[in-house]
């Protein structure tokens, strides 16, 4: 009988293609897939993580089921055997059984996304997780009206990585439930929680609310229009660096 596990990742996605295996380029999910095939000396396994987090995307709680032909049954054993074999800026926060029923997409609730800015000093420490502002302190009012702009339901393909042909192979028209723009430890903290997200939405929305910041590139109008799909594709895709997958809320 198949065993199946939910395994909870923090990862540092700096060097990383993002999670899906790709085929000449290092993921999350080839070197967790590589850890379990060395330590259970078994490859009849699967791995499906509930967030495709871009290439240098970093997650605290990605949720992944792994699905095995075999049982295992001391997982805390398991557990350190995968921290000892993975690479160190890869660790398992936790696992747990769960029923053969479960499907992970099914119980998700919410996906919770941080963008960080830091408009301050530079942070030796911490330049790896955030975007290095250079054009002044951020009027934290101001960033939050133009956030606004992109909560509720709205066609986000203009906002997306995806190609015109892929339009109909995805539902682009989204619900973010809230954005929310806090500072904390003197840095700039956007918070976006919504059941699932498109490639590249959250950087497109974060470069055109900084380009609208800066009375760049776009206007407030142009932003409306988009998100009812009309005009050109937004331009810039913001830097990966500052965004982190935080927490997979299931049910």
């Amino acid at each position: 009988m198949a065993c199946k596990l939910l395994l909870s990742l923090s990862y540092d996605g700096t060097n990383y293609a993002g999670w899906v295996i790709q085929n000449n380029a290092p993921t999350i999910q080839a070197a967790l897939n590589k850890a379990i095939k060395l330590i259970t000396k078994n490859s009849n396994f699967k791995t499906l993580g509930a967030s495709k987090t871009d290439a240098g995307v970093h997650a605290l709680d990605q949720k992944v089921l792994l699905t095995v032909d075999f049982q295992i049954t001391d997982l805390t054993k398991f557990q350190k055997a995968l921290n000892k074999t993975l690479p160190p800026d890869i660790h398992v926060n936790a696992i747990a059984h769960v029923d053969q029923n479960f499907v992970l997409r099914e119980q998700i609730l919410i996906k919770e996304y941080v963008y960080v800015i830091n408009d301050q000093q530079f942070d030796l420490h911490h330049h790896r997780y955030e975007l290095a502002w250079k054009f002044g302190i951020l009027d934290l009012d101001k960033i939050n009206q133009i956030a606004q702009l992109f909560v509720g339901q709205h066609e986000f393909k203009l906002f997306s990585g995806l190609k015109t042909n892929e339009y109909l192979d995805f539902q682009t028209r989204r619900t973010i439930d809230s954005i929310t723009v806090t500072r904390v430890a003197g840095k700039v903290v956007m918070n976006f929680q919504a059941s699932g997200f498109i490639r590249y939405q959250i950087r497109m929305i974060v470069g055109a609310i900084l380009n609208n910041y800066q009375n760049k590139k776009i206007t407030t109008m142009q932003i409306q229009e988009k998100l009812q799909g009309v005009g050109q594709k937004a331009t810039t895709v913001i830097n990966s660096s500052g965004l982190t997958l935080r927490k997979i809320y299931l049910k």
